[in-house]
């Protein structure tokens, strides 16, 4: 978002949303969370300009190269603006906007996995893994197109349980999906997450007509937390069947971290390289593994706090690129917030009924309606989630990722607010954000510079003089 530069107002202050680290040959690297502006500049440049306190006076049309630079990146701005509700203004647009449905569909709850931190085992074992029927596929279809009419694109999630043990439902319900879409110029795009245990080559042919931008594959460090229903590890299988589909789709890798183990994550790189999964894969990246509000099959799970998941993680994509694994390098920040609080997404679950989070589905307690139509909407279980309000929590209010995080999950926030204590989310969110800023100038500054990276170096000789 442009901030300012046609002001004709002549005082500029450091922007609320800028956070720098320190990186080498006397640097600093400046993030702004609001604009997604990367600066590099000299540390004597930053503390002329950009520390805390800083004010220039100087009118934007008679700037130096500089001044213009950190203006329009968003990094000075103009004292008279209110960042916090330029935030709120963007926030709320994103998230009332009407160009796009989002839609997340649980085909089952059912997994062929028994995962200590799964949020679903809960529900699992008092539901007995409910699968979709399949006179429910026609009224989701129906459901999904209705809503999506008007609109410029539709954006599926296949989601579970494991949601390949119903694979031919999700090939049934894109090939209605995908002409309805195209006949009405709406844009179709879906992903699908995985545990990759069934992603066969019959699987991965039906998958190759479901117009699927990525899959994501999921394995666990250590590996034995990812075991079958009979206690076996898994890993092996999953790596073999990436090997053939990773050829085929574009598949993203995510580690889930659930306790640092240095010889796991060597063995697990190196059967990347052993498969070809180093040229393949699209990317590998790394996770923070949270206890769930309905896990429980195994007693509780305690998760690792996120300062130390940060730490490890940071730890491992050095590793990782260093062997030459296509670790996801640049710091993309995702610049809005949880879908679950937008207007116009939604999540269904096996059985019809409606929520907006997938941690909720299989419980109808929590339901806003249903794809029945004419089927009443639960006012009391949707409008929590479109009010969501950041605003409410004083430390999200001062600090400078704001604009990225967004408060973090609105769920843990609702449900379970003592566990962002307990895992010292913010603390940890805020190490690992220093972290990845550190890594993305290093890596595309002084490693790998190529054209159309979105950093900027300042060197300073355009500075106006103190």
């Amino acid at each position: 978002m442009s901030k300012g530069l046609e002001s004709s107002a002549d005082a500029w202050v450091p922007s609320r949303f800028n956070m720098a680290v320190d990186i080498p040959r006397g640097r600093k690297a400046v993030f702004n969370s609001l604009s997604g502006a990367l600066i590099v500049v000299p540390a004597p440049v930053w503390r002329r300009y950009l520390k805390a306190g800083c004010e220039v006076h100087a009118r934007p049309h008679a700037a130096s190269d500089i001044l213009g630079t950190l203006c329009s990146k968003g990094l000075l701005i103009s004292k008279t603006v209110n960042e916090l509700d330029l935030f709120r203004l963007r926030d709320q647009t994103a998230r009332f906007s009407d160009k796009k449905l989002v839609v997340t569909v649980l085909p089952t709850l059912a997994c062929n996995l028994s995962c200590r931190y799964c949020f679903e085992s809960g529900v699992q074992a008092a539901k007995h893994g409910k699968m979709m029927p399949s006179d429910r596929e026609e009224e989701i279809v129906r459901h999904i197109a209705m809503s999506a009419q008007g609109k410029r694109a539709l954006e599926m999630s296949w989601f579970g349980g494991e949601p390949l043990l119903t694979a031919e439902t999700i090939a049934r319900i894109s090939a209605r999906l995908i002409p309805a879409c195209d006949q009405a110029g709406v844009m179709f795009s879906a992903v699908l997450v995985t545990n990759g245990m069934l992603l066969n080559r019959n699987v991965v042919r039906q998958l190759q007509k479901c117009r699927l931008k990525f899959i994501q594959v999921t394995v666990d460090i250590p590996a034995s937390e990812k075991r079958d229903r009979q206690g076996r590890e898994t890993a092996g299988r999953v790596l073999d069947n990436l090997a053939l589909a990773a050829q085929r789709l574009p598949v993203y890798l995510r580690i889930n971290i659930v306790r640092d183990d240095k010889a796991g994550f060597d063995a697990l790189y190196e059967q990347l390289r052993q498969r070809g999964l180093h040229r393949h894969l699209q990317a590998l990246f790394f996770a923070y593994v949270f206890g769930p509000e309905c896990g429980g099959r195994d007693g509780h799970f305690a998760a690792m706090t996120y300062p130390a998941y940060a730490r490890i993680a940071a730890r491992e994509r050095q590793k990782a690129r260093a062997l030459g694994l296509p670790v996801q390098a640049d710091f993309r920040p995702s610049q809005v917030g949880c879908i679950a609080t937008d207007r116009f997404s939604m999540v269904i679950g096996p059985d019809g009924r409606l929520f907006k989070c997938t941690e909720d589905v299989g419980m109808a307690e929590r339901a806003y309606g249903s794809i029945e139509p004419g089927s009443p909407v639960r006012l009391d279980n949707l409008m929590p989630w479109l009010l969501y309000d950041w605003s409410q929590d004083p430390r999200c209010v001062r600090c400078p990722i704001l604009a990225e995080c967004s408060g973090g999950c609105p769920h843990i926030r609702r449900v379970q607010p003592r566990q962002l204590e307990a895992m010292r989310y913010c603390e940890g969110h805020l190490l690992e954000i220093k972290d990845r800023i550190r890594e993305w100038a290093i890596n595309n500054l002084d490693r790998s510079p190529h054209r159309g990276s979105a950093i900027v170096e300042l060197t300073g000789r355009e500075a106006v003089p103190a």
